[in-house]
């Protein structure tokens, strides 16, 4: 027996070697083993970043919409809604950006969600890809229990051997260990992302970029993106959602009606809008001409829209709205000057978001901006 323990104790030994560094890390720092059920509930600040999960942000969103008080208004889409800021708004706000993918997630989301968490209005991000059958032939649909389904509390073994692979290159230095909790800003990190980059997610469902933001700010060539260099990539090859596409997909725009319809039925209103790509990448789309699609897609989908009683609003070109590529944290995302400058459009030009915001109010906001990314503190 003794023998069998020993041999059983050499065997397992490599494999604790491994795991209980990379557990000990994981835990500490919140990227794993980490339960924000508790979190998403308080009123504590927070920052919630993740360098190997993700999917966890699926979870997050949804967890915080179910477990708080309901909204007025959501933002709901992509990344590229999650510049909205609670602070625009006058009324109960929260962004459930980064949770949709295709124009089909849209309706599965918010019917995983209580209906008595259903807000008064959405803002809706439309990404142009997403009526690009090159990049999503619509063939799969999420289950609404998707989103609820998405956290990883633990970790597998093949993550296991990645990050302690990392630990050994030296990519993180135990000293983040010590940033879980930013005394003057008064917030917690939770997450990888949060620690070393300080990026993340705020209380009210919003991004902070952090040092990308500090490094665009000097002109530093290592911000991701840097002069579009990664956008560029991605239209010369055709990939990572600059698939290049002739004809929109009308199947798109089938979903898009039944979503509308969706909200509709349930008293939600929708305000839409197709957001912006830097100047420098939209000329540069234009000039290989190969995004025939998007050329019909605004006037196309308004139709939709108008058809619902909604509103659509055209936000592709940051000139439209008094914005300009200074303003952008990479080839396809506004920073939150630029998102503030989106909404005060809209309200001059009398949106029912007028409901919920003052544009008076966000002409002091604006003239009092943190720089040409950041308008508002945490």
């Amino acid at each position: 027996m003794f023998k069998f323990v020993k041999i059983l104790f050499w065997f397992a030994l490599p494999i604790l070697i491994t795991v209980t560094p990379v557990v000990w890390f994981l835990s500490l720092t919140g990227e794993n083993y980490c339960s924000i059920g508790e979190i998403v509930k308080s009123k504590e600040k927070h920052l919630i970043g993740y360098a190997y999960n993700e999917n966890n942000y699926r979870y997050l969103k949804w967890k915080t919409i179910t477990e708080n008080n309901k909204k007025d208004i959501w933002a709901l889409g992509s990344s590229r809604v999650l510049q909205f800021r609670s602070n625009m708004f006058n009324s109960e706000f929260y962004n459930a950006g980064y949770t949709i993918n295709s124009i089909s997630d849209f309706q599965p989301f918010v019917e995983g969600i209580p209906k008595d968490k259903y807000p008064e209005t959405i803002i809706v991000g439309l990404d142009q890809w997403m009526f690009n059958k090159e990049f999503d032939d619509l063939k799969v649909t999420k289950p609404k229990e998707y989103w609820q389904n998405s956290f990883s509390y633990s970790v597998n073994s093949a993550k296991v051997s990645a990050i302690f692979k990392d630990l050994k290159l030296g990519k993180y230095d135990l000293s983040i260990i010590s940033n879980r909790y930013d005394e003057k800003q008064k917030v917690r990190k939770i997450g990888l992302n949060a620690l070393v980059n300080n990026k993340g997610f705020r209380n009210d469902g919003s991004m902070y970029y952090g040092t990308q933001i500090n490094k665009l700010l000097i002109n530093d060539s290592t911000a991701n993106d840097f002069n579009y260099s990664s956008t560029f990539k991605r239209i010369a090859d055709g990939n990572r959602r600059f698939e290049y596409g002739d004809l929109i997909n009308t199947e798109a725009f089938k979903v898009l009606e039944e979503f509308l319809a969706f909200c509709k039925s349930n008293n939600i209103r929708v305000v839409g809008f197709f957001p912006p790509f830097a100047n420098k990448v939209r000329k540069k789309m234009d000039e290989i001409g190969k995004y025939q699609y998007i050329d019909s897609l605004y006037s196309l989908s308004r139709k939709i829209f108008v058809k619902k009683g909604f509103e659509l609003w055209d936000m592709q070109n940051l000139n439209d709205f008094g914005s300009n590529d200074d303003e952008t944290i990479d080839g396809f995302h506004g920073g939150e000057l630029t998102y503030l400058k989106i909404l005060m459009y809209m309200l001059r030009h009398q949106s029912l978001l007028n409901n919920y915001s003052n544009i008076k109010e966000l002409e002091i906001d604006l003239i009092n901006a943190q720089n040409r990314f950041v308008v508002y503190d945490y």
